[in-house]
């Protein structure tokens, strides 16, 4: 055998190789994006690395079929270039509220755990900001805007705590009011959306509207809502900083 020939062979061998990895791999990009209860750094890395071979693996798998191939490749590239179009803010604020209400809703008796943000488990903190990703990924996509599908991506990438919603998490919510007690607090002021994070840091809340709160809440230990006055939940007695997301704020 020719040396060009073992480097061809060499090759083929590294490519189904790589093939057969990226079709396991499928199943693990699909959990750890959307179920795994820890998302940490090392998560998000391994899933967007993950996502990538699995991309390149398909492309692999139909590279003699030249008419699939060229489909892949050609939506693969419609992707990337949408993702990279020129920004515009979102045109409904309202339908951009309503679809986070709603994603936060969807999530209603998921356990609660530390650290966690997604269905198998999820934190205060967690809920608020997988709410709004979800939000504004789908929103991105039915209003055909790469903004907010950026801002969901970005969101995802950039995780927080409850105390740095509280504190702006770097331009991305305001402070609006104080409040010694959110049983006492005038809701008027409120949007649905806003949200309610303890003057000490340790837990966020979500105003649903209507009086209605919704937190990931480790007393019942999974996501539930409450309806004010609220007399045995001690964090509506907390004094409380109320933040909104600049997003969702009206122009």
């Amino acid at each position: 055998m020719s040396n060009s020939e073992a480097s061809q062979s060499f090759i083929m061998r590294v490519a189904r190789l790589f093939l057969s990895a990226s079709l396991c791999l499928f199943p693990i990009l699909f959990l750890l994006f959307w179920y795994s209860p820890i998302v940490n750094i090392p998560i998000r890395a391994a899933t967007v690395i993950f996502g990538i071979l699995t991309v390149f693996g398909l492309l692999f798998a139909v590279r003699k079929k030249q008419w699939i191939f060229t489909t892949l490749s050609s939506l693969c590239v419609i992707v990337l270039i949408f993702l990279a179009l020129p920004t515009r803010p979102p045109q409904h604020r309202v339908e951009l509220r309503t679809a986070y209400i709603n994603a936060m809703r969807s999530y209603l008796n998921c356990p609660y755990m530390w650290g966690g943000e997604g269905r198998f488990g999820i934190d205060c903190s967690g809920l608020m900001r997988r709410g709004l990703e979800d939000a504004l990924v789908r929103q991105g996509l039915v209003g055909f805007n790469p903004l907010l599908i950026r801002q969901g991506l970005s969101l995802w990438w950039h995780d927080t705590t409850a105390r740095e919603m509280g504190r702006g998490y770097k331009g991305r919510t305001r402070l609006i009011a104080t409040c010694p007690s959110l049983n006492e607090f005038d809701h008027s002021q409120l949007q649905p959306g806003d949200m309610a994070v303890t003057t000490s840091g340790v837990h966020v809340m979500a105003y649903l509207g209507n009086g209605q709160w919704i937190a990931a809440d480790p007393s019942p230990g999974k996501v539930v809502t409450f309806t004010i006055p609220e007399k045995e939940n001690s964090y509506f007695s907390t004094p409380m900083n109320l933040v909104r997301w600049r997003i969702l704020e009206d122009p």
